[in-house]
């Protein structure tokens, strides 16, 4: 199953089950939600490759048209269980040339773009149009490659007639300079898929599903989303369904008849606040370190190939992209540089405002009154002081004693919560810096190869071309194929860019979304611990907490995908 897919099915249900308990209590239920939040996959190609038919497989939705001709004469777009998928017209036809503008529009806001052509690969017309997206919309790093109605080749869809297609001159000279696996190619027959569905005989249906090669398909659809970090865009809703039912909470929640056990209380809120805003600022902050030297690159990409003209010679091109291979190294090592500097402020300022809010008045008074009355309070209250000063458990055998309480009013550190300090975190960020960060191994493409090494093989091409024109007759004709020349090292260049940006979204989910949101998830598993001390809660109030409790475990599953 799509991991995605499955996900954000529950992300919508638990939507539901929220909505649905507000409405019934007569509360506010309006969710301001950012719908380009959702995840997009949109399915392009040339007309009658079958597209209707691998998005009917993959969603099982059954109003999609499908059948010969150009079917798909408009785009639709479905939602389906929480993400967009959208089927485009056919491109580059004779017939409908106006196709290729409504795909245009929609692939380029695809998160995800499907790109389907038949076995018989690529004729000049989609040809001219795949290379348009992958190479000068940059687009190939979000491209899976399908090549559909396999099950009607000599062989089948099996290894050895996919073998044969792979090595074709068809298939390599219009993906040039990529290869197949940076495009993410798979082989499908979507109509075997569809027919074993329907079909009774079960070894019938088994047989029809393997030639399908459905399994593999959803596989490199789960690789793709995993390698592009699409999962982070998943748990927007989650916590935004989280803090309006935290607002109903607070609102709805009785006062306790203890003040020191409502201040406690209030303290923790109070460090949720601090996690919850430096979690939003820092993952902004890094987004815009990442995307401005995604930019630098983009822009070296293009003064790189502008050096292939004609009369150039093998040695300029060589010693001017050895000069750019340097610029990008140092473009990496200062992206390295301003990433560890802004996380290692960005921890060490909830480190200092939840020092500030410790040394408060506030919390003096909270720790001075815990301590003179800790064996008055409820048990789940003294579970909380247990966790947040860290005594061992083994220690509550000491309650009754006054040293134990002199320990808790001095000792007693609310900075501290379950899990560990905020200090440790940002020991743990700062010594992970450096270790596993390195933005020039990102930039390098899939195959290993260094973006400089790629490109002098593409200008090697070119400067034969640049040989040859003064002895063509069709100058016309080598001066295109300079171009195309020039194309590709930009396009290598804006895939360096875009695996930067990519590498840039996984830092952001492994040193900021995932710690602080586990943190945030226990500060509020204090909070509610406390809660449950109030008895005249209402029986709504216990409701909504526990869809708040459901939204932080999804919260938490989909960091785990």
């Amino acid at each position: 199953m799509l991991q995605i897919e499955e996900a954000s099915e529950k992300i919508k249900a638990l939507e539901d089950k929220v909505i649905t308990a507000l409405n019934e209590a007569g509360l506010n239920s309006e969710i301001k939600y950012d719908e380009s939040d959702k995840i997009n996959i949109v399915f392009a190609g040339q007309y009658s490759a079958g597209k209707s038919s691998i998005l009917k497989m993959l969603t099982g939705i059954d109003d999609i048209g499908i059948g010969a001709g150009i079917t798909t004469q408009q785009t639709h777009t479905y939602e389906w269980n929480g993400l967009f998928v959208t089927d485009t017209p056919g491109i580059h036809t004779e017939l409908r040339p106006d196709h290729d503008e409504i795909a245009y529009e929609e692939i380029s806001a695809a998160d995800m773009l499907v790109y389907v052509i038949t076995y018989n690969l690529f004729d000049s017309f989609n040809g001219e149009h795949f290379r348009k997206l992958a190479i000068e919309k940059d687009k190939a790093g979000e491209m899976i490659l399908v090549i559909n109605k396999m099950n009607d080749t000599a062989k089948g869809n099996c290894p050895e007639q996919q073998d044969i297609i792979m090595g074709s001159t068809g298939l390599k000279d219009v993906i040039a300079p990529y290869s197949p696996e940076d495009l993410n190619l798979c082989f499908l027959d979507a109509k075997s898929y569809l027919e074993s569905i329907d079909e009774s005989d079960k070894e019938i249906a088994d047989e029809l599903y393997d030639r399908s090669g459905y399994e593999k398909f959803v596989e490199t659809l789960n690789r793709f989303v995993r390698e592009k970090g699409l999962t982070s865009k998943l748990t927007t809703k989650p916590f935004i369904l989280s803090d309006l039912l935290e607002k109903h909470i607070k609102d709805l929640e009785p006062k306790s008849s203890d003040d020191t056990v409502d201040a406690l209380k209030e303290h923790l809120m109070q460090q949720r606040g601090i996690v919850v805003e430096k979690r939003n600022s820092l993952k902004d902050e890094l987004k815009g370190v990442f995307a401005t030297k995604a930019s630098y690159i983009k822009d070296l990409g293009t003064e790189a190939a502008n050096i292939v003209v004609e009369g150039c010679t093998e040695t300029e091109i060589k010693d001017s992209l050895n000069d750019y291979e340097k610029q990008i190294k140092q473009i990496s090592q200062e992206c390295e540089e301003e990433v560890s500097d802004t996380l290692k402020i960005g921890f060490g300022e909830i480190d200092n405002d939840f020092t500030t809010l410790e040394n408060s008045e506030f919390s003096q008074n909270i720790k001075k009154n815990i301590g003179a009355k800790f064996n008055d309070l409820p048990e789940n209250v003294k579970q909380v002081i247990n966790n947040i000063s860290g005594f061992a458990k083994s220690a509550g055998a000491q309650i009754a004693n006054n040293s134990y309480k002199a320990g808790v009013a001095g000792g007693l550190k609310l900075s501290n919560f379950s899990g560990g300090n905020i200090h440790q975190i940002v020991l743990k960020v700062g010594n992970k810096i450096g270790l596993k960060f390195k933005p020039w191994q990102a930039i390098k493409l899939s195959r290993g190869i260094s973006v400089a090494g790629q490109v002098v093989g593409i200008a090697g091409a070119a400067l034969g071309v640049i040989m040859q024109i003064k002895a063509d007759s069709d100058d016309e004709k080598a001066r295109e194929s300079l171009k195309e020349c020039r194309m590709n090292i930009r396009s290598m260049f804006n895939d360096s860019a875009n695996s930067l940006i990519d590498n840039g979204t996984k830092i952001i989910e492994e040193y900021v979304t995932s710690p602080l949101d586990k943190q945030i998830k226990e500060i509020d598993n204090q909070i509610q611990l406390i809660r449950e001390t109030e008895e005249n809660r209402s029986e709504l109030c216990k409701k909504l907490e526990l869809l708040k409790c459901d939204c932080q475990n999804l919260i938490h599953d989909i960091h785990a995908l």
